[in-house]
């Protein structure tokens, strides 16, 4: 810690310092200070400067449109990636499956335990043939401005459309998820907001790569003018500044 005389802006040396009197003398220009409290009138207590971490620019995704208007950005993207093609083949073929069993089951009058059965084949059909059109079709929208986000997905109706006062955030991050399955792991991303009671909320999660999580946490804070800070978990990296 370094003392300076807020008179003559003189560093204060050891020997001006009387710790058992809890004064100070600036040995420049003679000005005394009481050192009783924690901050003595005309005193200036200076530390020494700490390596400020800083993150690089994240770039801008390859799918991202994004459009900035006078205090406002507008960012889009597709959901369509050539995986969804593959599942509409497979939905295609699951599903035409299920369509000649119940044709075959109700055609001779097979027993109720041939068309109960397959049930459970129906409800995963389904569900995937929904999420193979929304992979389709689908694109989320987010508009943010100093004072509100929104998120929006369509035009397939899907979980996770909210629209929230900027205000309430604190820091957003970028969270890693990982799932193994028979020796294949997969990565997701998804994007996360701590509100003002320290609370973790949710606002993406699914994201397919590393920068699209990192560009929409750096440009969504410098919308909502917040202070990018290190979060515990979060998958930015951080160098000294130079």
């Amino acid at each position: 810690m370094q003392m300076s005389c807020e008179v003559c802006h003189a560093p204060l040396r050891p020997e001006d310092v009387r710790l058992d009197l809890a004064v100070a003398k600036c040995h420049s220009c003679n000005a005394v200070y009481d050192l009783s409290g924690r901050k003595a009138r005309g005193l200036t207590v200076t530390s020494p400067e700490k390596h400020k971490l800083v993150r690089a620019k994240a770039p801008l995704p390859k799918r991202f449109r994004v459009e900035d208007s006078d205090g406002m950005t507008r960012i889009r993207w597709r959901w369509f990636t050539p995986s969804h093609l593959f599942m509409l083949v497979f939905c295609i073929f699951w599903n035409g499956f299920l369509v000649v069993w119940y044709g075959i089951s109700f055609t001779v009058g097979a027993p109720l335990i041939m068309k109960l059965f397959p049930l459970l084949h129906v409800a995963v059909g389904l569900g995937l043939s929904y999420s193979t059109l929304t992979g389709l079709v689908n694109r989320t929208v987010i508009e943010v401005s100093r004072n509100q986000l929104t998120i929006r997905h369509g035009p397939l109706p899907w979980r996770g459309n909210r629209s929230e006062p900027g205000r309430q955030f604190t820091q957003l991050y970028g969270e890693e998820i990982f799932r193994t399955n028979k020796g294949h792991t997969t990565f997701t991303y998804d994007l996360i907001a701590l509100d003002r009671e320290g609370r973790k909320v949710k606002l993406l999660s699914g994201l397919t790569e590393k920068d699209q999580v990192l560009y929409l946490e750096q440009t969504l804070e410098r919308r909502l003018g917040i202070e990018d800070a290190p979060v515990d978990g979060e998958i930015a990296a951080r160098t000294p500044a130079a």
